[in-house]
């Protein structure tokens, strides 16, 4: 592996640390009750969906009410843009200035 291809590794790792925390207060700040209120999980449990206590913590279902599409589009809204911004337009500056 190069320089690139760690600074990429760690970004990535970034990203995901940072989704977990920013899920994980949009968690808080809804509460349990509003949660299962506005989505609706999974009904069955197998060995390959079974989750951990933090992935029970921040799994949220699919948005059954429009309160929960609106805390999708916050959640993804947010992620998906930062995301993309921060590894590849990021990753493209890196291979403009190298060519020039």
């Amino acid at each position: 592996m190069n320089f690139q291809e760690n600074v990429i590794v760690v970004k990535v790792f970034q990203i995901l640390a940072f989704a977990f925390v920013y899920i994980s207060a949009f968690a808080i700040i809804i509460g349990p009750e509003r949660k299962t209120k506005w989505f609706k999980r999974r009904t069955k449990d197998t060995f390959f969906t079974h989750r951990g206590l933090l992935g029970n913590y921040i799994n949220f279902g699919y948005p059954c009410t429009w309160q929960g599409i609106l805390v999708f589009i916050a959640i993804f809204g947010v992620l998906v843009p930062l995301t993309y911004w921060y590894i590849f337009a990021w990753f493209l500056n890196i291979i403009n200035l190298i060519r020039s």
